[in-house]
């Protein structure tokens, strides 16, 4: 029976699983091993020679290993048809190299394709789909992401339901579009009140945001959590955006989630040892009706764009182009 391609959130648990074992196994052999006498890890297992693949199956590897840009994808892609490599099979490839990519423009053009190939579907074609409802459920998807993009919230739901029906293994693929549209109806009919204040959390002194905002275009709210994996990395991510914030006279303030004793005590620890500290407020959420929950903030870091009259302007990572886009946009409107 042929191998398929495993889904890319196993392939990642695989990967970690296997450098777990690995790091293992060489503290075992590390233990158990006199290192005076060790040979060199490398010089004990020999290079397995070379295997020279027949030209069919070098082209299917080359079209299926994800090549990193659109080109060397249209090359292996007439290659793989010089070697008689089926549309399926090709059309699975150009798949994967958009998923890996992030293009959903490209994923949803593949629709009226998969819809073609629905009909004469092989598994002995497939290089990626164990089963036949992982292929349906593939399709099922591709529609969610065309009513995503079109707000069409029907839709999306029936699609975005039976791709899980027909695939719950690719659940943790589908679920972050089901957040995405939550998200972005939150967006269209949220607005905040910047007159709200918040404590400092250094010395607790009350701070309004809409005295941070100033006469600026925009304020960005970074909300984040010493408790969160991400934290050191959100901090360089901002450090890296905060020349270009100064750039386009966006105001930034950085927002703890949480202001228990234990957090509170770690995230002033964290900020201390901070080399190149943030000139920006350093805020403490409040307990009832908090920043947090009425911007929908479900996962940290967040950094969220505000009006000046408090509507959300882009929710999301700090790292994303469209924060960018978004801000670059606010300046090119300045007079």
């Amino acid at each position: 029976m042929k191998t398929k391609i495993l889904p890319m959130a196993l392939v990642c648990s695989c990967f970690l699983s296997l450098g777990s074992y690995a790091q293992q196994a060489d503290q075992e052999q590390n233990d158990s091993v006199d290192t005076d006498a060790a040979m060199p890890y490398d010089d004990l297992i020999p290079e397995p020679p070379p295997v020279k693949l027949p030209p069919r199956e070098t082209a299917l590897d080359a079209l299926m290993s994800i090549p990193p840009s659109s080109e060397e994808l249209k090359a292996a892609i007439v290659e793989a048809q010089k070697q008689g490599i089926p549309e399926q099979t090709i059309t699975e490839a150009r798949f994967i190299f958009h998923v890996e990519h992030k293009d959903e423009q490209a994923l949803i053009d593949l629709l009226p394709i998969w819809q073609q190939l629905e009909k004469t579907f092989s598994l002995d074609e497939s290089e990626i789909f164990a089963t036949r409802e992982d292929f349906l459920a593939v399709i099922e998807f591709t529609r969610a992401l065309q009513a995503l993009k079109a707000k069409d919230r029907v839709n999306f739901k029936k699609a975005i339901t039976e791709a899980l029906w027909l695939s719950p293994n690719q659940a943790s693929a589908f679920t972050p579009y089901i957040e995405k549209m939550r998200i972005d109806e939150h967006i269209e009919k949220t607005q905040i009140d910047l007159g709200g204040k918040l404590s400092e959390i250094n010395d607790g002194e009350p701070a309004e945001l809409k005295t941070i905002l100033g006469n600026k275009p925009a304020l960005l709210l970074h909300f984040w959590s010493p408790w969160s994996p991400d934290c050191e990395t959100s901090q360089a991510s901002l450090s890296e955006l905060f020349p270009f914030l100064k750039e386009t006279n966006i105001a930034l303030a950085s927002v703890l989630i949480d202001g228990r004793t234990e957090i509170l005590a770690e995230a002033r620890e964290f900020l201390k040892g901070q080399d190149k500290p943030l000139s920006a407020p350093q805020l403490i959420d409040r307990v009832k009706n908090s920043f947090a929950s009425q911007l929908r903030v479900t996962d940290m870091p967040t950094v969220i764009l505000l009006s000046p009259d408090g509507k959300i302007l882009y929710h999301g990572r700090s790292e994303s182009p469209l924060l960018r886009e978004k801000i670059s946009s606010l300046h090119a409107k300045k007079p």
